[in-house]
């Protein structure tokens, strides 16, 4: 983590506020502050250590999710349910117990830093802008910037049930915000809850399979390698008995070669003759010379003159066949294959946008978002017209038409002032 210091990085920034922390005894601070470190660790224990930086506050917490953005609603959601059940069961007359923290979430950008000690920090619009968004959720809320309810919405059906919109407010250095309010939608809550089931298995499944192998490796190998590496009698006799059944096999092989051969020899005269009547066995007549030298056949071979003539028809179909088959397969093959060649054509070569936007910005091309720029770099988009427009949260609109054709290369610059 160290090594990406004083890097930007674009994340999702949660700012967690524990109500009325400073007017309370000591006692009841303690009490708080043991809840939310337990509860968050609780929270947060599924989402990668490389993925997430978290800064005590104080009276709270602010984390920095370098990861996916629905992580931030995800341990947002549980920190809620766990601090309302933790504060209801240790409600006193001071403090009821319902609503103990208030949350803001913001997806801006941020740097990556180290402060005094050497550790991990963050710094940047991202993290100021969370703190201003969280100072405007009213006890026991979760309140999101614009911004981060474009991403998210976007990503499920359900989750861009669970806000509201509040409209827009205005924060101590006169500057606007649009925020939207996390409500307590029964669908939506189950699906992130279900999400977070599911990205905990992915993530713990790794860990559990790598801690698992070396038992199961260590099994097999107890199982099958010692009982013969450590026996070497079972292992001399094993191989004793191969090289055994190699001789036997090698021996039957070699014995019966030449019986197989002198069968066929005795026996193909007998069989063949009759045989030779057919016209189309030319090769046979050969076979009736080198057994000529027996004079028990010679009154059998008196007939094997007669299937002299028959060669003769055997030449007549193969005439005919070369001259059926060669015109029509040897023309249609060529006939086929030039259509199918010419029917197939290269496609057209993109052309590349490249990106040069500070701070950074949303991009979108024809009304459609792509993606954010840092980290995004280019986009390969099919020759045509579009409408590149890129978005601020905090700045006005960038917009401008382009006329890309192939193999283009057109670089997009704006510097949001």
């Amino acid at each position: 983590m160290l090594d990406q210091a004083n890097r930007t990085f674009i994340c999702s920034v949660v700012f967690i506020d524990l109500v009325g922390y400073s007017k309370k005894t000591v006692t009841e601070q303690i009490r708080l502050k043991t809840s939310l470190t337990n509860n968050l660790s609780e929270a947060i224990k599924d989402i990668p250590v490389n993925d997430r930086i978290i800064l005590d506050t104080g009276d709270g917490a602010a984390i920095s999710f370098l990861g996916d953005p629905e992580d931030a609603l995800f341990v947002t959601l549980s920190l809620r349910e766990a601090m309302a059940r933790e504060g209801a069961a240790a409600a006193t007359p001071e403090s009821p117990g319902d609503e103990t923290v208030r949350m803001g979430i913001n997806l801006g950008p941020v740097k990556l830093v180290k402060d005094i000690n050497g550790h991990p920090n963050i710094i940047g619009d991202g993290i100021n802008v969370a703190q201003r968004i969280m100072s405007f959720a009213r006890p026991g809320q979760i309140v999101v910037s614009r911004s981060y309810y474009d991403v998210v919405s976007n990503l499920a059906s359900e989750y861009a049930k669970l806000f509201s919109y509040e409209g827009s407010r205005t924060d101590k250095h006169v500057r606007e915000h649009e925020i939207y309010v996390v409500g307590h939608h029964e669908g939506a809550l189950q699906k992130a809850k279900d999400g977070m089931k599911d990205r905990a298995s992915s993530t713990q499944s790794i860990p559990r399979r790598t801690g698992s192998m070396p038992p199961l490796g260590s099994s097999t190998v107890t199982l099958t390698v010692p009982s013969f590496v450590q026996d070497k009698k079972k292992l001399t006799m094993i191989a004793a008995g191969l090289a055994a059944l190699v001789i036997v096999l090698g021996i039957l092989v070699a014995t019966k070669q030449p019986r197989n051969t002198g069968v066929t020899t005795a026996a193909a005269p007998v069989e063949q003759r009759p045989e030779s009547s057919s016209p189309a066995k030319s090769p046979e007549p050969a076979k009736p010379e080198a057994k000529v030298v027996s004079p028990a056949p010679s009154p059998a071979l008196v007939p094997a003159p007669a299937p002299a003539p028959a060669p003769a028809p055997a030449p007549e179909p193969a005439k005919s066949d070369p001259g059926k088959t060669a015109s029509p397969k040897a023309a249609e093959p060529p006939k086929a294959d030039p259509t199918k060649v010419a029917e197939a054509k290269p496609a057209v070569p993109p052309a590349t946008l490249v990106f040069a936007v500070s701070p950074w910005g949303e991009i979108f091309v024809n009304g459609k978002s792509r993606g954010v720029t840092p980290p995004m770099k280019s986009l390969k988009l099919d020759p045509g017209k579009y409408k590149i427009e890129i978005r601020n949260t905090t700045f006005p609109a960038y917009a401008e038409s382009l006329d890309l054709k192939a193999r283009d290369e057109v670089t997009a610059r704006h510097k949001f002032q």
